[in-house]
C-alpha cells in the first residue's frame, strides 16, 4: 500500500512536469513572477522539467515493483553470507 501511494505521487509529479504540458502551465502562471520567469527562460525550464519528468517516471516505476529490483540483484551477483546456517551445519 505504501509503495502504491509513493508511486502514485511520483507519477503525479511526472504528469505535472511533462514537457508537453508546459504549454498548458504557462497561461496558468500569466501575470505572476513565476510566469515571467518561465517566459524569460523557456529553454532552461523545458530542459529542467524534462529531466524531472524522466526522474519521476523512473522513481515511480521503481516504487511500483520493488521485487523486480531485488530479483535482478539476486540473479546478477551471488550473495555471500559468512554467517549462514546452511554453511555452519554442513
Amino acid at each position: 500500500m505504501k509503495n502504491t501511494l509513493k508511486s502514485s505521487g511520483w507519477f503525479f509529479v511526472a504528469l505535472i512536469t511533462c514537457p508537453c504540458h508546459l504549454v498548458l502551465l504557462l497561461p496558468l502562471f500569466a501575470g505572476t513572477a513565476l510566469g515571467s520567469y518561465f517566459m524569460e527562460f523557456k529553454d532552461v525550464i523545458f530542459i529542467l522539467m524534462s529531466l524531472l519528468f524522466i526522474f519521476a517516471l523512473f522513481k515511480g516505476w521503481r516504487k511500483i515493483d520493488p521485487e523486480s529490483k531485488q530479483k535482478t540483484k539476486k540473479e546478477s551477483a551471488p550473495i555471500h553470507d559468512c554467517c549462514s546456517l546452511k554453511r555452519i551445519k554442513s
